[in-house]
C-alpha cells in the first residue's frame, strides 16, 4: 500500500514537471504570438485588435512598460486621446516616470499647446531622473511659456502682498494673485493689501478708510482727523496725510509718529523716507532720521514703497545713486533714473538714454540697451524695445516676445500686461 502511494506521488510529480515544462515552452511562444499579432494589426491600422492582443500579452508580463506604452500609443492612434493620457499617467505613477513615457506625453502636450500640462509631467520626471538631457531640453523649451488670464481692465498696477489694484471705468478694485476679483471696482481710489494681507486703504466720496480683503469697511479716522492721503500698511504702519501734514498711523488711525512732513513713503525692511520742503531724508522704523534732509528725490513704486530689498535710490543734483538702510552709498554708479527693487534680483536703471540692470551690490549686470525696463522677479524682467514690451531672463535673452504696450514685473509667477488699450494678467507655467 505504501509502495503504491509512493509510486502515485512520483507519478504526480512527473506529471507536474511535464506540465510545467510544457508551460515554460508554450507560454513564451503564445506571448510572442500575441505580440506579433498586435504588430501585424498595427501595420494594418487595425488598432482595436492590436490593443486587444497587447492586453492579452500583458497578462503574461504585467509589469512591461513597453507593452503598456504600445497600448497607450494605439489608443492615441484611434483618436482616443483621453485613454492615451490616462494610460501614460498611470505608467508614470506606477513605474516612476520612465523617461520614454514622460517625453512621449510631454511632446503630446507641447504639440497641443498645453504647456502647463507638459510642465506638470516634466517636473516630477526631472526629480526622478536628475540631469537627464531629454527632459532638460524639453523643460528649457517651455519653461518661459505662460497663459493669459483673459482679464480686461483700463489699468492693472503691479502685484504687491498677493494683490493688485485695478481700474475700470474710473473706479478702483482689487484682484488677488490668481487674478480673481477680491474687491469690485466701487472706490474712487485704492491701495494694495497690507503686509498682513488683511487691510487695504480706500477712498470713497472723498473719505479715506481701511477695508478688509473682501472690501468691507473696517476702520475709519476720528472726526478730528482730516485725512487727505492714506498709504499701504506695512507692519501696521502706513504713511498718511492728516490735517495738511504727513506722518504714520496704524490700521485704527492711531498716530504712530509726529505729523511734520510734506511727504512720506512706506517703511519696509527697516527704513523709508520723508520729505520737508523740497528735501528728503531716510527714516528708520522708529521714525528717527537716518540721514539729514539731503536728497532731492527718493524713488518709489506705484504703492509708495522705496526700499523693499534694503536698498533705495536717492537723488542728489542731477543723478540717482543706490543707498542701503544706513544711508551708505552702494556701488559707484550714478543713474539718470531707476526702478526700486522688488526682490533680491537685479533692477532697472537708466544710464544716458538707455536702460540696463544693476544688482543689489551696485554692479552693472546688463549693459544699458533698452528703451525702458522694470525690475527682475521670478528670473524675468520687463523691457521695452523698439517693437514693444517683452521679458528677458538674466542671461539677457528675450524669452517672452515684445508684443505688449506696457508690462509690469512678475510676482509669484504672474504679471500685469497691456495689449492694445486693455490690461490683463499673464501667468507663467513654471512658477
Amino acid at each position: 500500500m505504501k509502495r503504491a502511494i509512493l509510486f502515485a506521488m512520483i507519478g504526480f510529480l512527473i506529471l507536474g514537471w511535464c506540465m510545467t515544462g510544457k508551460d515554460l515552452v508554450e507560454k513564451p511562444a503564445y506571448f510572442h504570438k500575441l505580440i506579433s499579432e498586435a504588430e501585424k494589426y498595427e501595420s494594418e491600422k487595425i488598432y482595436v485588435r492590436a490593443i486587444k492582443s497587447y492586453k492579452e500579452a500583458l497578462t503574461y508580463q504585467p509589469n512591461s512598460v513597453e507593452i503598456k506604452t504600445k497600448i497607450a500609443v494605439d489608443y492615441l492612434a484611434l483618436g482616443d486621446e483621453s485613454s492615451f493620457i490616462n494610460r501614460c499617467n498611470s505608467i508614470n505613477e506606477e513605474h516612476g516616470y520612465p523617461v520614454s513615457v514622460a517625453t512621449l506625453l510631454t511632446d503630446y502636450f507641447i504639440e497641443k499647446g498645453r504647456n502647463e500640462k507638459a510642465i506638470a509631467v516634466l517636473q516630477p520626471a526631472m526629480k526622478k531622473h536628475k540631469n537627464n538631457e531629454e527632459l532638460l531640453q524639453r523643460y528649457e523649451k517651455i519653461k518661459y511659456t505662460y497663459a493669459d488670464m483673459y482679464l480686461s481692465y483700463d489699468q492693472i498696477l503691479p502685484f504687491r502682498n498677493d494683490s493688485a489694484v485695478y481700474i475700470h471705468n474710473g473706479k478702483y478694485g482689487l484682484i488677488d494673485a490668481k487674478g480673481k476679483t477680491k474687491v469690485r471696482e466701487k472706490n474712487e481710489w485704492m491701495g494694495a493689501l497690507s503686509s498682513g494681507r488683511d487691510a487695504a486703504p480706500a477712498c470713497l466720496d472723498g473719505e479715506f478708510f481701511y477695508v478688509d480683503d473682501n472690501g468691507y469697511r473696517i476702520e475709519v479716522p476720528r472726526q478730528d482727523q482730516q485725512v487727505e492721503e492714506l498709504g499701504v500698511l506695512c507692519n501696521d504702519a502706513a504713511p498718511a496725510k492728516i490735517n495738511g501734514k504727513y506722518g504714520y498711523v496704524n490700521v485704527k488711525f492711531e498716530e504712530q509718529s509726529p505729523f511734520e512732513w510734506d511727504d512720506a513713503t512706506v517703511i519696509q525692511t527697516g527704513f523709508g523716507a520723508v520729505c520737508k520742503g523740497e528735501k528728503w531724508a531716510l527714516l528708520d522704523k522708529s521714525y528717527h532720521l537716518i540721514t539729514d534732509y539731503i536728497y532731492d528725490d527718493v524713488k518709489t513704486d506705484a504703492y509708495g514703497y522705496c526700499s523693499i530689498s534694503g536698498r533705495a535710490f536717492v537723488k542728489s543734483g542731477n543723478a540717482y545713486r543706490m543707498v542701503n538702510e544706513k544711508g551708505e552709498t552702494v556701488g559707484e554708479l550714478l543713474f539718470q533714473d531707476a526702478v526700486p527693487f522688488v526682490s533680491e534680483e537685479p533692477t532697472a536703471v537708466q544710464i544716458g538714454d538707455k536702460w540696463g540692470f544693476v544688482s543689489l551690490d551696485g554692479q552693472l549686470v546688463i549693459e544699458p540697451q533698452y528703451e525702458n525696463a522694470g525690475a527682475f522677479a521670478n528670473g524675468l524682467a520687463p523691457v521695452e524695445t523698439l517693437s514693444g514690451w517683452g521679458y528677458i531672463n538674466q542671461s539677457n535673452e528675450l524669452v517672452i516676445e515684445d508684443e505688449y504696450t506696457e508690462a509690469c514685473s512678475f510676482y509669484k509667477g504672474i504679471a500685469p500686461v497691456k495689449k492694445g488699450n486693455r490690461w490683463t494678467v499673464i501667468s507663467l507655467n513654471v512658477k
